[in-house]
């Protein structure tokens, strides 16, 4: 029906296939393509995506319309004019492309990417399309395994061996890498780990883990090649000898050999360490700088309490005051005693439970629909000021939910507490299915506080007939989809931004506005966390509330960051009668009777571990 349609673009252009297309998923194997390439554009067998992503076909005489039965989207498909148009939105059109040949339909896969909000990445002539970048989430290591755990299935292609390690693409690592492994980022969405005696072992893919398993026969040949290479004495051939003729006690002393070469490796990594930390220490005096100044704002003089942090040498982290049940502020910081700390995000005052994300230590711990400015220190110590969009997904037998509440009571169908939460989990049994996991697999059907790394799932119960049977030990997925492409450690929502070099004035001006007239208005003491020019994290606290001092508003905090000056970014995190500036084991700046004693959340500063 199509030939005359496609005809002169197959005569006038030459088409060849190009067969390395792969989607990865979390919840479903990789699987392959079929595509060709014209005139330098990449076109998918129309077919395969059908069927693949479940899309309903509805075909006419000239158009075919395919539609995504999970958000409705329509691709039409213009078999006259050979162009694709998304939900019938001329901005959302792409022209030559759909392509017939040998009797089967290609669309262009920059229109399928659209279509399908999918992305992708092209290395080696290989493209591998996802919906959320696949992520290294854990790393177990021991004396003769390493494993690696992905967020997604893994394809093989995914993996290349290669002198003394491997590179993982399309991935980003998002834990913490053991100090015998070294891990490189070789460019955006590449990490590479390099291994001592990565020749000893091999390679298994297995669904989402990259197992690295110690060959003891290797490790045999490899000892005795160095045994033969070397000049014995007459005690040591025998030794030899008896090698051979107990080969189980030759291998047994190599692998103890080998454990204890990696023992003295770690006792010497530490050791040199521990040195080249003092030496720093020793040789840079500004990790931490304190100043109490009082700085003239629109003729009035304002005590401002300021702290500028070398994030690469000393250690940012979110705190929870008892998350929940929250105690004294004061008791709670000189009981954790870090060297520094401010109070963190907005929260609310009748249930002290916070308002707006955050994450500690790469974990998410609470959730919000707002798009508000959040503080990040990320897994290599840089610190950031973004607006971060944030998806958090969970599949329970494939079948996905979307969490929008963690460690709160405020309702919501698909809920989640940490071990993180100290309040009491008031859900009922009757109204929600709990499910307690633990490293990713259920491990208890019922209502149970979580512990240590565990999450108890709150799933409202009508949607029981989706999940039926449920048991322990069935594997939990968790994806979490960030706008922004971080690898985030420590964050803290807050705003308005303040100061920014990512955006025009007109749009900082529209950030204002977007906040109540009480926040950028109403002069009272301030907290604000800011990045100066060199990458150094500046904690600054306003006093106020004082009769000779109210504090300052938005327009008298731009005024006050340039006085301080070098700063690329700046926002507010919660301020007025929560402001608090903890440093030596006293808060220093101004209290007044009204002050909260209770906060949930803070950022605090200590020494790297």
């Amino acid at each position: 029906m199509y030939k005359k349609i496609f005809l002169i673009l197959i005569v006038v252009f030459s088409i060849t296939i190009f067969s390395n297309i792969y989607y990865i998923d979390i919840t479903r194997d990789s699987t392959e393509f079929e595509n060709i390439i014209l005139s330098d554009k990449i076109f998918i067998n129309t077919k395969a995506i059908v069927d693949f992503f479940k899309l309903q076909q509805f075909p006419s005489k000239n158009i075919i319309y395919l539609s995504n039965p999970k958000n409705n989207d329509i691709l039409e498909l213009d078999l006259v004019k050979g162009s694709t148009r998304i939900n019938f939105n001329i901005n959302r059109s792409y022209s030559s492309s759909v392509i017939l040949k040998d009797k089967k339909l290609y669309v262009l896969i920059d229109a399928v990417k659209d279509f399908l909000n999918l992305k992708s990445f092209e290395w080696e002539n290989n493209i591998f399309l996802y919906k959320s970048l696949p992520r290294v989430i854990k790393i177990e290591y021991s004396f003769n395994k390493i494993i690696f755990t992905l967020s997604h299935l893994i394809n093989k292609k995914m993996i290349k061996r290669e002198k003394g390690g491997f590179i993982v693409f399309p991935a980003v690592n998002e834990y913490p890498v053991p100090k015998d492994i070294d891990f490189k980022i070789i460019s955006d969405n590449i990490v590479k780990y390099i291994i001592k005696d990565f020749e000893s072992y091999n390679i298994l893919i297995s669904k989402r883990n990259i197992i690295l398993d110690l060959d003891k026969t290797k490790i045999q040949k490899k000892s005795e090649k160095n045994n033969n290479s070397e000049t014995t004495t007459t005690d040591s051939k025998k030794e030899i000898k008896n090698e051979i003729s107990n080969p189980s006690t030759s291998l047994k002393s190599n692998l103890e050999k080998k454990l204890n070469e990696i023992k003295q490796q770690n006792r010497n990594i530490k050791d040199d360490n521990t040195n080249a930390e003092n030496e720093k220490i020793k040789l840079d005096t500004e990790l931490l700088k304190v100043e109490n100044k009082m700085i003239d704002i629109n003729g009035r003089i304002i005590p401002v309490h300021i702290a500028r942090i070398n994030p690469k040498e000393l250690e940012i982290k979110v705190l929870f005051n008892n998350l929940g049940s929250s105690e004294d502020a004061e008791t709670f910081l000189n009981n954790v005693n870090p060297l520094l700390a401010i109070n963190g995000g907005y929260f609310d005052v009748s249930t002290l439970e916070p308002i707006g994300k955050i994450i500690t230590d790469g974990k998410i711990q609470h959730i919000s629909s707002y798009l508000r400015p959040c503080f990040i220190i990320d897994r290599y110590n840089n610190p950031y000021i973004k607006d971060v969009v944030m998806e958090y997904k969970i599949y329970v037998k494939d079948v996905p939910f979307w969490i929008k509440a963690i460690n709160t009571a405020w309702k919501g169908d698909v809920k989640l507490y940490t071990s993180e939460y100290k309040g009491r989990i008031k859900e009922s049994e009757d109204d929600y299915i709990f499910l307690l996991i633990e490293n990713s697999y259920i491990v208890k059907v019922g209502k149970e506080k979580p512990i240590n790394d565990q999450r108890l799932l709150l799933i409202d119960k009508k949607y029981s007939k989706y999940i039926p049977n449920l048991s322990e030990g069935d594997k939990v997925v968790f994806n979490i989809d960030i706008n922004q492409k971080i690898s985030i450690k420590e964050m803290v929502e807050g705003g308005p931004l303040i100061v920014t070099d990512d955006l025009m004035q007109e749009a900082l001006k529209e950030e204002k506005l977007a906040y109540s007239s009480s926040i950028i208005n109403r002069k009272t003491p301030r907290t604000i966390v800011a990045i100066d020019n060199n990458n150094m994290v500046l904690f600054i606290v306003v006093d106020g509330y004082m009769e000779s001092n109210p504090g300052i508003n938005y327009d008298e905090a731009q005024l006050l960051l340039e006085k301080i000056g070098d700063i690329k970014q700046a926002m507010m995190l919660d301020g007025g009668s929560s402001s608090i500036f903890y440093y030596n084991g006293k808060i220093l700046n101004y209290r007044s009777e009204n002050w909260r004693n209770k906060i949930p959340a803070f950022l605090g500063v200590f020494k790297k571990k």
